[in-house]
């Protein structure tokens, strides 16, 4: 079942009208790179799942044009695919002293009670850089650690915020420039490095997605 719905959402990819939009051509052809490449070479069952999660994404935001409605329905797919307790998905954008700092447009609502990966906020912003999530955007890199009570580049977290045992932040990177940022956190297991292989498809769709956004309005 999972099967032929990819194979429908990624076919069904054709049908989208792209004229003025290069970020948005830019994604669904990666997309339909990384399918059929995975057709061809590899049947990674959870690879399958997250190329469908970002063609429903896609869809979505070509159908509402909403960047926030698009991330909205990627985040909790990629907690379970990453077996995350929470995280988010976020623009970067700049103060008036030209400082960066991420704008979410999904993260995941840990202040509700007995929350779930569905419970999900848009609207918050990250001004700190000298936390985890301050060094994808001073690093530009990814940002792994599975020890952050003794990593040099946590700050801690603000008071009433969840402890962070595990952390994986991930940049999005568009012509160089940096647009975007994917971050999880509490893997009960910690994070490999193969991970940011893994959602490497995510970082470029998203930040496409990112660019296509902010290229209409």
């Amino acid at each position: 079942m999972r099967q032929s719905q990819i194979t429908e959402t990624v076919e069904n990819l054709d049908s989208i009208d792209v004229s003025g939009q290069p970020f948005l051509h830019k994604a669904i052809v990666h997309l339909k790179s990384c399918w059929d490449q995975h057709q061809m070479v590899d049947r990674n069952e959870r690879y399958r799942d997250l190329l469908l999660a970002l063609g429903e994404s896609v869809f979505t935001y070509v159908n509402t044009s909403e960047i926030e409605s698009a991330f909205v329905q990627l985040l909790p797919d990629v907690l379970l695919l990453s077996s995350s307790r929470f995280g988010f998905l976020a623009e970067v954008c700049y103060s008036s002293a030209d400082r960066p700092y991420l704008q979410s447009h999904a993260v995941t609502n840990i202040y509700k009670p007995r929350y779930n990966h569905r419970d999900i906020l848009t609207n918050l912003q990250f001004h700190n850089l000298e936390t985890l999530n301050g060094a994808i955007l001073t690093s530009r890199n990814p940002v792994l650690s599975n020890s952050p009570q003794q990593d040099p580049r946590s700050g801690g977290v603000p008071f009433g915020h969840l402890k962070i045992d595990a952390f994986l932040g991930l940049p999005f990177l568009v012509g160089g420039e940096l647009v975007g940022a994917l971050a999880l956190a509490n893997c009960p297991d910690g994070y490999l490095e193969t991970e940011i292989q893994f959602f490497s498809p995510l970082c470029i769709i998203g930040g496409l997605i990112i660019s296509d956004y902010r290229h209409k309005n």
